[in-house]
């Protein structure tokens, strides 16, 4: 765990003045967690049709937005209990801590890249492989670009990303996840599409998380084997498959895509990503976790401070604040990470059918055995109180 010995940066900054943005930004700060709900989704359409629109802006204007982040970083440090001196900032020639989530569609990992989010003087990279659509990436040839891409991202190298903007321009939800980041694209919207200004304040910021639903965890050896990322790590979050069906069924666009709806694919990458897990686990010591939903889900507080502990975080106030305020709050707006926590993990039990179901787990009796889920009988079996569909499971190192 990083010691406390906060260190602003650029250092030329005095004490009066981080007090005057401390006083300037406080109400703003709450929207570095901000969740998808159906409100937002509709002012987001707005923002994205006026993305699509031409907006002009200076380099006055881009460096002034530098400036002003540079002291929200600042206020934000002065209320975490975790070091971020000069060497986690890439602007400075340092090395930023770097956390790598690897899912899969509807498997919570919207809910975990909000947590991660929510640490002060965090960059989001939001799903960034969204140009590949509805695959997942398991090797070549997809893989070459995919790993390319995300190395230039880590580095905050947005160059030559022409298809990554031109989606942003189209889809606001790319860009809308990086808080930090969207809020400057309001006024400024094509701050948020220029590769330079976007690689400069990424360079801002000592934390960086990724989230990842279209790449396989074994192809996560080739950054982590990168010289240019020592301290990054990966955290693998999987869902019962079951669980992982029932909530596409909601999706529109994941029937036509078999990686996104037939169990044999479906489980066929939690074997694999247990395979990988075990495997890169033991040759990159302490770089790599995993976690099911299911125990994310009924007991997010110790969870989520047992997987800070291994990224050598500390729990923020702004953390504990996302928690609470999204754990006990139902939504059903489809993408809101609103939900009662508790309730949401065993909702397939009531909402599929056994046939179904048992379809399901005829395809995944590997994969269920590996991640300890417990298959159901019958209907009635299924649908019971005392039926608890998780139970221990061990990677074998």
């Amino acid at each position: 765990m990083l010691r406390r010995n906060i260190k602003f940066y650029p250092i030329f900054f005095g004490i009066f003045v981080i007090f005057l943005i401390i006083t300037r930004f406080l109400n703003d700060s709450k929207t570095f967690a901000v969740s998808v709900t159906p409100e937002s989704i509709q002012q987001q359409s707005s923002i994205t049709e006026n993305l699509q629109q031409p907006s002009t802006y200076s380099d006055d204007d881009a460096e002034r937005v530098l400036r002003e982040q540079r002291l929200k970083i600042a206020a934000e440090l002065s209320r975490y209990n975790v070091s971020a001196g000069e060497e986690l900032y890439l602007e400075a020639g340092g090395r930023p801590v770097r956390t790598v989530l690897v899912s899969a569609w509807r498997s919570g990992s919207t809910f975990l890249g909000e947590i991660l989010n929510a640490v002060p003087g965090n960059f989001y990279h939001y799903e960034p492989l969204h140009k590949f659509k509805k695959i997942q990436i398991r090797g070549p040839p997809q893989s070459d670009s995919a790993l390319t891409l995300l190395k230039n991202m880590l580095n905050c190298n947005y160059q030559d990303m022409n298809d990554y903007f031109e989606f942003g321009r189209l889809h606001s939800y790319q860009l809308t996840h990086n808080t930090r980041l969207w809020e400057n694209c309001v006024a400024k919207r094509e701050l948020c599409l220029d590769a330079n200004f976007t690689s400069r304040f990424c360079k801002l910021f000592p934390f960086h998380s990724m989230k990842l639903v279209r790449m396989r965890l074994k192809l996560m050896e080739d950054i982590l084997r990168d010289k240019d990322f020592p301290n990054l790590k990966a955290v693998l979050l999987v869902r019962d498959p079951r669980g992982v069906l029932q909530s596409r069924q909601h999706a529109y666009w994941c029937r036509p895509a078999p990686d996104c709806w037939e169990p044999a694919r479906v489980c066929g990458d939690l074997v694999s990503d247990y395979r990988a897990a075990q495997d890169l686990h033991e040759r990159f010591p302490g770089r790599v976790t995993w976690l099911r939903y299911e125990d994310l889900a009924l007991d997010y507080s110790t969870q989520t401070r047992r997987l800070f502990r291994f990224l050598g975080l500390d729990v923020s106030a702004a953390v504990q604040e996302f928690l609470d305020s999204h754990t006990n709050q139902q939504d059903s707006y489809i993408y809101s990470t609103y939900r009662v926590t508790s309730e949401v993990p065993f909702k397939w039990k009531k909402a599929l059918s056994f046939e179904f179901v048992s379809h399901v787990q005829d395809a995944c009796v590997e994969a269920m055995e590996l991640w300890g889920y417990r298959p159901a009988h019958n209907r009635s079996h299924m649908q019971s109180e005392d039926f608890v569909p998780i139970g221990p499971y061990q990677m074998k190192l």
